[in-house]
C-alpha cells in the first residue's frame, strides 16, 4: 500500500495533521516510536493520582475561541468536557520571602484594572502593553480569523523585539516587570531573548480566558485516537523511523521503520524535533547552510518536575496555577544560580470523574540542561545510582522549598514521582532535554514548514510556537502548504 501522507511523531502537532489530512480524505499512516500515542501529552497515574506531563491549562479555549474552533473542526470537540479556572485568579505569584501575592484574573479589563490599581503610578505603560499584546493576537492568522494569509508579514518576531526591550520601554517598576514577564516560563524563553510578539501570543489568550480539560491531556489524546480510528488512520506504534527512502527522480518514496519495514508515501510530515530530522535525510539532498541551522538550533529551558501526591484536595491549587518567585527581581534568566532562587510554577491536578481535582500537584523548577549530561550516556530504567541519588535529593530539596514558600501545604503532601532534563530528553525526544523543544528566540531562524526535499514537510513547536496551541497551529498551518491556506482557513471558519 503506497500512502498519501506518513505523519511522524504522535505530539498535538502529529496529532493534528494526521487528522487534517485524512478529513481531506487522504490515505494517512501515523508512525510512533512510543507503544502509545502522544506519550508526553497523555501523562500518567501514580497511586490513583492522574498527572498531566503537557496539558495543565490553555487560552483560546472559551466557546468560538481560536482553539474550540479547531477542535471543532477536528471533530474532537463533543469528545472533550472543558471547565473554567477561577476568574478572579487564574494564576497567582506569590513572593517567597513577602508572602505578598498578586492575583491574575481572567478578563483584559479586570486585568487592567488590578494591574493600575497595584501599580498605578504605571497606567500609562500598562495600557500600551496591553494593547500591543492585542495588536500582536490580531495578526496571527487562526488566532485572528479574519486575517487573510497574504496580510501577514513574514519573519514576524524573528527581529524582536524583545519582551524584555518592551517591558524596559514602557515599565519603570521592577516588580511589575517581573509580573507581565512570569509567563516566560510557559515557553522556557527567558524575556530578553522571546520575541515579544510570541510572547503575546502566548500570555494574551491568557489574558482573554482560561480553560482546563476534565481528564487533563489524557482526555484529548483519546478524543483524538477514537476521531484517528473514525477516519481510518492508520496507526504504526512501537516503530521510530530510520530514514527516507526517494525514488530515482529524488521524489519521497517512504519511510524505513527500526524493524527494516518501509512504509511507501508520496508526502510526509515530520514533527519531530529538527535535529532528529537531519538524521533522516541524506547529507546531500539538504545544503550544508540549512544542516549547519538545524543543528545549532538552541532548545528551551529544561526543567525539574515534582509530581505529588495530597493527602486532601489542595484549595490553593483548585482553578488556580501558583507562581513561587521574588517581586522585586526580573527573570533576566531561567536555569541558572541554586534552585531556591529559581521561580517555580506549580498546577493542580484536573478533575476526573473520582472528584474535583488538585488531590495532587505538579511543580516545575527550570533546571540547568548539563545538571544530568554526566549521566547522558546511561537510559530509561537503567540509570546509575549516582543519578538517582542525585533525583532524590533534588525532590527533596524542591519538597522543602515548597513547605517553605507554602506553609499551608506543609505536611499535606508526599512526593509521588520526579523527573530531571534526562527524563524530558528521553520522553519528550528532544536531544537536549529542552522542556518546549526547540527555542524560539529574537534572531534565531527557526524551520519553516516547506523543506526543499520534495515531499517533506515539518510540524511541530520548533515551527510556530510552544505549547498546545503553538503545535496545534504549527499542524494547521503545515497543512496548510499541502492543501492550500485559503481554502483550510476557510473550512475552519465555517466552523465558528
Amino acid at each position: 500500500m503506497i500512502y498519501d501522507q506518513v505523519v511522524i511523531g504522535s505530539g498535538i502537532s502529529g496529532l493534528v495533521a494526521a487528522t487534517i489530512l485524512a478529513q481531506y480524505g487522504h490515505r494517512v499512516a501515523l508512525v510512533e516510536q512510543a507503544p502509545v500515542l502522544a506519550p508526553v501529552l497523555r501523562g500518567f497515574s501514580r497511586q490513583g493520582i492522574y498527572y498531566d506531563t503537557g496539558f495543565h491549562y490553555s487560552g483560546g479555549l472559551g466557546d468560538g475561541e481560536v482553539l474550540d474552533v479547531l477542535f471543532r473542526y477536528l471533530g474532537i470537540a463533543e469528545k472533550l468536557e472543558k471547565y473554567s479556572f477561577a476568574a478572579d485568579r487564574f494564576d497567582t505569584f506569590r513572593d517567597v520571602e513577602t508572602q505578598e501575592e498578586f492575583h491574575f484574573p481572567i478578563g483584559r479589563e479586570a486585568l487592567r484594572d488590578r494591574l493600575c490599581t497595584a501599580f498605578p503610578q504605571e497606567r500609562e505603560g500598562i495600557d500600551k502593553y496591553l494593547a500591543m499584546v492585542q495588536q500582536a493576537c490580531q495578526a496571527i492568522p487562526y488566532l485572528n480569523l479574519d486575517l487573510e494569509f497574504g496580510q501577514v508579514k513574514p519573519m514576524l518576531g524573528v527581529h524582536g523585539p524583545s519582551l524584555g526591550e518592551v517591558l524596559d520601554q514602557l515599565i519603570g517598576n521592577t516588580a511589575l516587570k517581573g509580573l507581565l514577564s512570569m509567563h516566560s516560563l510557559l515557553y522556557g524563553v527567558p524575556p530578553d531573548q522571546v520575541p515579544f510578539f510570541l510572547h503575546a501570543s502566548v500570555a494574551g489568550l491568557y489574558y482573554e480566558s482560561v480553560h482546563g480539560l476534565k481528564g487533563g491531556g489524557l482526555s484529548l489524546v483519546q478524543a483524538f485516537e477514537q476521531r484517528l480510528d473514525e477516519l481510518g488512520v492508520d496507526v504504526f506504534l512501537g516503530q521510530a523511523a530510520q530514514k527516507f527512502s526517494f525514488a530515482a527522480n529524488g521524489t519521497l518514496a517512504g519511510v524505513t521503520m527500526a524493524d527494516g519495514e518501509v512504509v511507501a508515501c508520496r508526502n510526509c510530515v515530520a514533527t519531530v524535533h529538527p535535529q532528529v530530522v537531519l538524521d533522516l535525510v541524506p547529507s546531500e539532498l539538504l545544503r550544508p547552510v540549512y544542516r549547519r541551522r538545524l543543528e545549532n538550533l538552541e532548545e528551551t529551558v529544561s526543567a525539574l518536575m515534582l509530581y505529588a501526591a495530597c493527602e486532601t484536595p489542595s484549595q490553593l491549587l483548585q482553578g488556580s496555577n501558583l507562581f513561587l518567585g521574588r517581586l522585586g527581581r526580573p527573570l533576566e534568566g531561567l536555569g541558572g544560580g541554586p534552585l531556591e532562587e529559581r521561580p517555580i510554577n506549580m498546577a493542580g491536578t484536573a478533575p476526573d470523574d473520582k472528584g474535583p481535582g488538585a488531590r495532587g500537584f505538579v511543580a516545575i523548577c527550570p533546571a540547568e540542561q548539563d545538571c544530568t549530561a554526566r549521566w547522558s550516556g546511561s537510559s530509561l530504567g537503567k540509570r546509575p545510582v549516582e543519578y538517582l541519588r542525585f533525583k532524590e535529593e533534588t525532590m527533596e530539596r524542591m519538597q522543602c522549598h515548597i513547605e517553605r514558600s507554602c506553609p499551608e501545604l506543609r505536611g499535606t503532601f508526599k512526593v509521588s514521582a520526579g523527573a530531571t532534563p534526562l527524563t524530558i530528553r528521553d520522553f519528550a525526544a528532544n536531544p537536549a532535554g529542552g522542556l518546549y523543544g526547540v527555542k524560539h528566540r529574537v534572531g534565531q531562524y527557526n524551520p519553516m514548514a516547506r523543506t526543499r526535499v520534495p515531499g517533506l514537510f515539518l510540524a511541530g513547536q520548533a515551527v510556530v510556537a510552544p505549547g498546545v496551541l503553538g503545535g496545534a497551529l504549527s499542524g494547521f498551518l503545515t497543512c496548510g502548504q499541502m492543501l492550500g491556506q485559503d481554502q483550510l482557513l476557510e473550512r475552519v471558519k465555517a466552523c465558528s
